[in-house]
């Protein structure tokens, strides 16, 4: 074949190598957009189906019909894109005319090879999730809890000490003396009969002390007799005083009267009489002097014997003015200086005269009232101390001090079954040691019967009521168990905010080893009913605007939405709550789905 004949091949496979490099940045590119999408898709984090999201599944839908046009139309835009690069690619494929062919056709197949691995693998994610999707949308909902009867006990654990039903305190309570010194002192623990020598007192100095009150008694005794000769005669004198000051004011009171009744008006009188006299006098002297001057003067001569009268009876009128001015002092003095002294010196003195009468009558009275009462006094004060020397001799018998009753020694006394005061007693019981007054110093207890006593707090008072059976166990033995009942509880807090309350024992055949002051544990029932309606606490809800209002969601069936139930509940239990009202046997109730709640509000 001649060269001419080998062109029209030739040329045909330059034109089949152009196309192939035109053909492979496309498929490279297409390659890479699909391995880009799978590991967006592979790195996507699984999530599990929500029942809530099935009312969203239309909505998704839609959305994914829209993705996918805008997909098409991006598809589109890159188709026509692509037309452009290929014609680029052309003019560029025409200068690279020396490539060889068989190069060129084994990058094509490893490109083709590439893009064919992308598409499976994306095809292999997209079953491998719409698998998961479609697990997911048929996992089944959570099955609704049947309401039903069952028993409901609850007991309260308590911690209780037994306590011994008859204990005689044996206590050091003395009249007057306050120094006891132990001599000897019995062990605590130790067995006793009534009558036995418990503790023995130092008795040297309240022996001493009774001696110098042998003395007192007599000298007090001589005392008493001195006063009660002294009372008489005290009270006569008494009474003489009060007779001399009375006759001193009788006497005032009749020359106050008459000084009222004749000396005062008199004087008040005669004051105003002389006045009244001396203004008489110079009205007379005056109209006389005046009847002189007319006279003399219609002889129109005086002669020097005229002269003469008419100056004497000047005279005469100017020693009337001067009477009258004086008679006036008098009347005003008598009337304001005077006759109010003599009032007030009166009045004073019948005051003066009344308080000392009042005085000596009361001096009298109580005079002799208190030398009654000191007369009293004194025996009363011999009366005391009589009695004080009988006590102090009481107080000598309690120098040794026995056994009131048969029964156990224990230290100290016994305050709500707990014996604090052992160890401080022991201390004490010793010789040489001062034992101080009003000191429970032993208590006598007999060991049988025995009772428990416990302490509950104020929150938990209302659980527990007299009647409640219970059960006490030892704390040295706690396979024994000893049935028991509530029989007391305390009204009122005692310390540290605790009520007592006691249970008595249903056994009286108790072990000889449980002896008063050992500790037990006890359980009370203080819930007891048969057929109560128990739930799941998780499935009680609480009202978001009132804490106090309780509900469960009702399950009314599959295809329906559960509904709300109000309910009262009671007693809990460790994960159950009991319902008092509001469900009956047979209601299926469900947990509320407070995420889908959400989302449809």
């Amino acid at each position: 074949m001649s060269v001419l004949n080998r062109c029209p091949l030739v040329l045909m496979g330059a034109t089949l190598v152009c196309l192939a490099m035109l053909w492979a940045p496309l498929v490279a590119r297409d390659a890479n957009l699909v391995s880009t999408t799978a590991v967006a898709a592979a790195d996507k984090p699984d999530q599990e189906p929500d029942p809530a999201d099935e009312a969203e599944d239309s909505d998704i839908d839609d959305d994914k019909k829209s993705d996918d046009s805008k997909s098409k139309d991006e598809k589109k835009s890159a188709d026509a894109h692509d037309a452009d690069d290929k014609e680029a690619d052309d003019e560029d494929a025409e200068k690279k005319d020396k490539k060889p062919a068989k190069e060129e056709a084994g990058d094509k197949k490893d490109k083709a090879s590439k893009s064919e691995k992308a598409d499976a693998k994306e095809k292999a994610e997209s079953t491998e999730k719409d698998e998961e999707k479609s697990e997911a949308e048929e996992k089944p909902k959570a099955k609704p809890f049947t309401v039903k009867k069952k028993p409901l006990k609850i007991e309260q654990k308590l911690d209780g000490v037994f306590v011994a039903e008859d204990m005689e305190e044996v206590a050091l309570r003395p009249d007057t003396w306050a120094r006891y010194v132990v001599k000897e002192a019995v062990e605590h623990g130790t067995e006793v009969k009534k009558g036995d020598v418990l503790v023995r007192f130092d008795d040297e100095q309240i022996e001493e002390k009774l001696a110098d009150e042998t003395i007192d008694q007599r000298l007090s005794e001589l005392a008493l007799m001195q006063a009660e000769e002294q009372a008489p005669r005290t009270e006569k004198l008494l009474k003489l005083a009060y007779e001399a000051a009375k006759r001193s004011h009788d006497q005032l009171v009749e020359d106050h009267k008459y000084y009222l009744d004749t000396d005062r008006p008199f004087a008040e009188r005669i004051a105003k009489y002389r006045y009244e006299s001396s203004k008489e006098d110079l009205a007379s002297q005056e109209e006389e002097l005046e009847q002189l001057k007319k006279m003399y003067e219609a002889d129109e001569i005086t002669e020097e014997t005229e002269e003469i009268v008419l100056r004497r009876q000047e005279f005469e009128v100017s020693t009337a003015k001067l009477m009258l001015e004086l008679q006036e002092a008098n009347r005003d003095y008598t009337l304001n200086v005077s006759l109010p002294r003599n009032d007030l010196f009166y009045t004073t003195a019948l005051n003066e005269a009344k308080l000392a009468l009042e005085q000596a009558k009361t001096a009298m009275e109580l005079g002799t009232t208190q030398g009654k009462y000191d007369l009293e006094k004194k025996r009363a004060a011999r009366s005391k101390s009589l009695q004080a020397n009988a006590k102090l001799l009481k107080d000598r018998d309690l120098m040794v001090i026995k056994a009131p009753t048969d029964g156990t020694v224990y230290y100290g006394r016994c305050v709500s079954g707990q014996w604090a005061e052992i160890g401080s007693m022991m201390a004490k019981l010793v010789p040489y040691s001062m034992i101080p007054p009003n000191t429970v110093l032993m208590t006598i207890v007999k060991q049988r019967p025995l009772y428990v006593v416990t302490n509950i707090g104020e929150k938990d008072l209302p659980e527990f009521k007299t009647g409640m059976k219970a059960t006490t166990t030892p704390t040295a033995d706690t396979d024994d168990e000893l049935a028991a009942k509530v029989t007391k509880l305390a009204g009122i807090p005692g310390g540290g905010k605790k009520f007592e309350m006691r249970l008595d024992l249903d056994k009286e055949d108790l072990p000889d080893w449980l002896v008063a002051g050992m500790s037990c544990s006890v359980e009370v029932t203080t819930y007891d009913k048969k057929d109560a309606l128990m739930v799941p606490a998780d499935l009680i809800n609480t009202d978001e605007d009132d804490d106090k209002i309780k509900y469960v969601m009702l399950f009314k069936g599959d295809d329906r939405e559960p509904v709300r139930r109000e309910v009262k509940i009671g007693k809990t239990k460790d994960k159950e709550v009991e319902i008092l009202s509001g469900l009956k046997v047979g209601d299926k109730i469900v947990k509320e789905d407070k995420k889908k709640d959400e989302e449809d509000e």
